[in-house]
This record gives structure tokens, C-alpha cells and sequence, in this order.
């Protein structure tokens, strides 16, 4: 196999790949199922904007929850350890 029909093979290959993604991609619902009624910008908004800060305040609350009890370590001791020679 030359160098150019490996080429053309690649170049064939990712054309086909776009072409049959970009077709299933302009789908919005399967041929079978009731076209969906149309969604408001506000719903939209609300569905999107409002599931992120839903998701950021329980991450937050998590973090909080289960940080509050860390351990903390005693304070060091002022007293000098005398180690005996070996």
C-alpha cells in the first residue's frame, strides 16, 4: 500500500465519520417520537443555571459538613527529651 492511498484512506474515513455525525447530530428527536413543545429562554435559565448552583451549594454543604470535624493536634510540649548514649 503506497503512501497517498493510505492518505486517501484516512482523509475518506474521518469525511465519513463527520458526515454520519453531523447527520445524527441535526436530529433533535427520533422520527417515531411526538415532536417536544418548544422551551421558554426562562426555562432554559432556570433548567441549566439553577442545576449548576444546585449542584455548587450541595458540593459546598458536603465539603462543609465533613470538614467541621478535623482533627487537631495537640500542642508541643516544652519538655527536652535527654536520650541516654548508645
Amino acid at each position: 500500500m503506497q503512501t497517498p492511498s493510505r492518505v486517501a484512506f484516512v482523509l475518506v474515513a474521518v469525511a465519513g465519520v463527520l458526515f454520519l455525525g453531523a447527520g445524527s447530530a441535526l436530529a433533535d428527536t427520533p422520527s417515531t417520537w411526538v415532536d417536544p413543545e418548544p422551551t421558554s429562554t426562562l426555562h432554559n435559565l432556570l433548567l441549566f443555571g439553577g442545576s449548576t448552583i444546585a449542584l455548587f451549594v450541595l458540593i459546598s454543604l458536603f465539603g462543609l459538613l465533613t470538614a467541621r470535624n478535623n482533627y487537631t493536634p495537640p500542642p508541643p510540649s516544652t519538655d527536652v527529651e535527654v536520650h541516654p548514649d548508645h
